[in-house]
C-alpha cells in the first residue's frame, strides 16, 4: 500500500469543487478527492500553521511540547510508524 498525505496551507475548502465549490474549477482536486479519502472535519488544537503540522504529523498536543522547534527525538510521525512498522510506503508532501 502507498500512501500519500497532501496538507495545504491556507487552503479554504469552500475554493475546491468537491466541496462544493464554484468560484474557482478546480479539475485536478476534484479528480483526486474521487478517487481517494476526502475528510470532512478536521481540527488541531494550536495555531498557527507550524505548531498545527506538528499537532497533525504526530497526534501529539502542542501544549505539552515545544512547537516551534524540529521533531524531537521522542516524536514518532506517522510515515514512520506506517512504513516501519507496517510496511506501507509514505510520502509527505506540504
Amino acid at each position: 500500500m502507498r500512501v500519500v498525505f497532501a496538507l495545504f496551507d491556507t487552503l479554504n475548502r469552500r475554493s475546491l469543487g468537491c466541496y462544493g465549490g464554484t468560484t474557482v474549477k478546480t479539475p485536478n482536486f476534484d479528480r483526486l478527492s474521487r478517487r481517494s479519502v476526502t475528510f470532512d472535519q478536521h481540527w488541531v488544537g494550536s495555531l498557527p500553521c507550524m505548531p498545527a503540522r506538528r499537532e497533525i504529523m504526530t497526534g501529539r498536543h502542542n501544549f505539552l511540547h515545544r512547537s516551534w522547534g524540529p521533531l524531537e527525538p521522542f516524536d514518532h510521525a506517522f510515515p514512520e510508524i506506517l512504513g516501519q512498522q507496517r510496511g506501507v510506503y509514505c510520502h509527505l508532501a506540504t
